[in-house]
């Protein structure tokens, strides 16, 4: 029976030994994805850009909080990042990024009634045409005079979509409830953004705002270089074909830059 009680010391401390290894090893992990953040926070950072509205050039501001942290191992992407730029509170780009061969991809999508500007650190001048087409939600109750029931109305709204990927690259995708961005409290017009999502890789975006003549509008933006389609209430609304071909091209709404050599 003595013969028990180092046995059963050994193993608690070896259960103690093995939760703290865990334990380290789950900090260095944390760690790591926030130095990676942080690099791709600082990547964004570097560029100037611009809304090329009527009445002349409008910064844009950067978000410098990611809006979304993403992996997809279905594409054997172990980390992503969204993050966006936005004027007055409302949202006018918006970027997903991640890793490939050789350094870090960046997807700028448009969300800009306007032409945008993309100015990097090297002097290059990247243009983006207007992104996103506006089209009112039927059928919903006009928005609350509460913030936070008109959250509540944006979610049934957003639950009424359906996005897929199509041709040759069928997949469906899921909404994310919590929006990754909704304007400030002190904005005039109370913007929300949603994704739909595989795992959680952004695949398209959602806006939904309030109207001055107190309804709902909405539009939708790919994240993604495949074939891409939305329902609406089982009907069908947006329709994109695949832009592989073309990601690199300037004067599109979507379009990808690369990083090569960065980690």
């Amino acid at each position: 029976m003595r013969s028990l009680v180092p046995i059963g010391r050994g193993i608690v401390c070896l259960v103690v030994m093995t939760a703290g290894l865990a334990q380290g090893q789950d900090d260095r992990v944390a760690e790591e994805a926030k130095a990676w953040q942080a690099r791709r926070v600082t990547e964004f950072a570097k560029y100037h850009i611009q809304q090329v509205s009527p009445q002349g050039e409008v910064p844009v501001m950067f978000e410098k909080a990611s809006a979304l942290s993403w992996s997809n191992p279905i594409r054997k992407t172990a980390a992503g990042a969204v993050f966006l730029w936005t004027i007055e509170g409302r949202p006018q780009l918006i970027a997903s990024t991640y890793p490939y061969e050789q350094g870090i991809e960046q997807e700028f999508t448009s969300l800009s009634p306007h032409p945008l500007l993309i100015r990097s650190a090297g002097g290059e001048t990247h243009h983006m045409t207007p992104g996103v087409e506006w089209k009112d939600v039927p059928d919903a109750e006009p928005p609350h005079k509460q913030r936070a029931l008109r959250l509540t109305q944006m979610r049934r709204i957003a639950e009424r979509f359906r996005v897929q990927g199509s041709g040759d690259n069928k997949f469906e995708t899921r909404l994310l409830t919590q929006p990754v961005y909704r304007s400030p409290v002190e904005s005039k017009i109370d913007t929300a953004v949603f994704t739909f999502v595989q795992v959680t890789d952004p695949e398209a975006i959602l806006i939904l705002e309030t109207t001055e003549t107190s309804s709902w509008r909405y539009a939708l933006a790919r994240m993604t270089t495949f074939p891409i389609v939305a329902h609406l209430d089982d009907q069908p609304v947006w329709e994109l074909p695949s832009c592989y071909y073309t990601r690199m091209n300037d004067n599109l709404a979507f379009r990808t830059l690369q990083i090569p050599g960065a980690k």
